[in-house]
């Protein structure tokens, strides 16, 4: 097995050349992960997962450990997730729950089109068609929703009058009945994996636009499903794992020590109660399995740009769209605003830049919001007035931070501020108030709460004076309960 993974890594090790500068607009490819946590990139040096693609594309890119999600409005954190990263707004700005991006809120597609980008879209779309349309040019093999069986995904291609409502006929009693039922999607690839069905429209794209890259630059969007549940998978990324050898998590709880206010929703109930080691050790195993597996076919993309000549002319930022527990704190989905759901995944690789000999990684803090106004400064457009992020060009460039904190919120219930070091959590559950306090740097499980002690009743006062102000500036309508 050893070798096997030594012959897989090596197709992963892209080439390192130097890039050389050009006057063409870079083309750009968004890659978006569903549910994978920020620390499940081998090379982060957190957990120990397979993705040897991924750390390669780190090596000619620039790693951020402190990336974040703003938290969610709705179970579905995917939803304003997503929607917040297409428009750079803040979550609390969102209509309906990032279900729907009125027009106002220009999305990055609409800002690149007007600086003369085509816009394509394949995979997952989990907000309105409205904006669909708005934002992409053209698409295939997208799906619209949260969550689906990888193997039988209802599929659709673009339609110009922004009309998806197009059903298949299925007869499901058919042993039974001759009754005839619809479910939704033009078309279906039964028994092919979502994320390959994903990965080869993507080759498809770039072999296409190989020749037109050069007059017209374009702006690639892949959403995976992976690894989202249901954790299926091809059997054979499973190899790359020993399910007796997954390491539990140090903050691994059979129960949550509190109610958050989420605790029976539907990621809640994958695992019973109480948690058991046997039960999340096989949860981890087939999760890093769909790592591992989203891994291989980013390195695959990555090695169609290069044999297509478009690697050193295109931006490439790989992201996640929120993290998930897992059996952390005796939790399962990514309802809470612990760090292992709102740390995401995020690797930046510019165009025209000579790759580092090693990992370029950086620990400074910044969200998912800010990749909308990094891209404009990177493809000089205009970044449009409604975002509300921060490019992260100064990180990129002199490694200079572009945040202090970072706010997070879950529906009414959850509300924490985080400067990299201190993070505070507050609760007000059906009136019941907890406080949380952690020192990141010496706790990254959040094992272990201080909030009790004398000794950080200043430093909670302080964070909790912040809080109050980023609540304001992100315009939060919850009562602030921690005043």
């Amino acid at each position: 097995m050893r070798k096997q993974k030594i012959l897989q890594a090596a197709v992963c090790l892209f080439p390192l050349f130097a890039g050389a500068q050009t006057t063409q607009k870079p083309n750009i490819l968004l890659i978006l992960a569903d549910d994978m946590r920020g620390t499940t990139i081998h090379t982060a040096g957190v957990e120990d997962t397979y993705t040897p693609c991924l750390d390669a594309l780190a090596q000619d890119g620039t790693l951020f450990t402190n990336a974040h999600i703003m938290g969610g409005t709705s179970g579905a954190v995917s939803m304003p997730s997503r929607a917040m990263l297409m428009t750079g707004k803040y979550l609390h700005t969102l209509q309906q729950e990032g279900a729907v991006i009125p027009q106002e809120q220009k999305t990055i597609g609409e800002a690149l089109q007007e600086n003369g980008y085509t816009t394509f879209h394949i995979g997952k779309w989990h907000n309105d068609t409205q904006a669909f349309n708005r934002c992409f040019s053209n698409a295939k093999a997208v799906y619209f929703g949260g969550m689906y069986d990888h193997w039988n995904v209802p599929l659709f291609d673009y339609h110009e009058d922004g009309d998806y409502s197009a059903c298949r006929p299925i007869v499901k009693e058919w042993s039974k009945s001759n009754k005839v039922e619809y479910l939704p999607g033009e078309y279906v690839y039964s028994g092919k994996h979502s994320v390959d069905i994903f990965t080869h429209e993507a080759i498809e794209f770039i072999q296409a636009h190989k020749a037109e890259a050069a007059q017209q630059p374009f702006f690639l969007s892949l959403a995976y499903m992976s690894p989202h549940d249901p954790r299926t998978m091809p059997e054979e990324y499973r190899a790359h794992y020993q399910l007796d050898s997954i390491q539990l998590p140090p903050n691994f709880l059979p129960e949550h020590p509190f109610d958050n206010g989420e605790l029976k929703i539907r990621d809640e109930m994958l695992a019973a109660f109480p948690r058991t080691k046997e039960e999340i050790r096989q949860h981890l195993y087939d999760y890093y399995a769909m790592i591992s597996h989203v891994d291989k076919r980013v390195g695959e993309i990555v090695s169609a740009l290069k044999e297509a000549g478009l690697y050193d002319n295109t931006i490439i930022i790989f992201a996640g769209d929120n993290g998930l527990a897992v059996g952390q704190h005796g939790l399962m989905g990514k309802q809470s605003v612990y760090e292992h759901s709102v740390r995401v995944p995020l690797i930046i690789k510019e165009a025209g830049k000579t790759p580092a000999t090693s990992p370029r990684r950086t620990d400074k803090l910044c969200y998912l919001i800010d990749i909308l106004p990094t891209l404009c400064e990177l493809t000089e457009t205009p970044i449009p007035d409604s975002a509300d992020g921060q490019s992260l060009l100064p990180i990129l460039t002199k490694d200079e931070s572009v945040r202090d904190y970072l706010y997070y919120g879950y529906r009414f219930y959850q509300r924490a501020i985080s400067d990299g070091i201190w993070k505070l959590i507050e609760y007000n559950v059906d009136g019941t108030r907890t406080t949380q306090l952690f020192n990141l740097q010496q706790d990254p499980y959040e094992m272990y709460n201080l909030a009790g002690e004398a000794a950080q009743r200043k430093r909670i006062k302080q964070l909790r004076q912040q809080m109050s102000r980023e609540c304001e500036t992100t315009h939060d309508p919850v009562e602030r309960y921690w005043e």
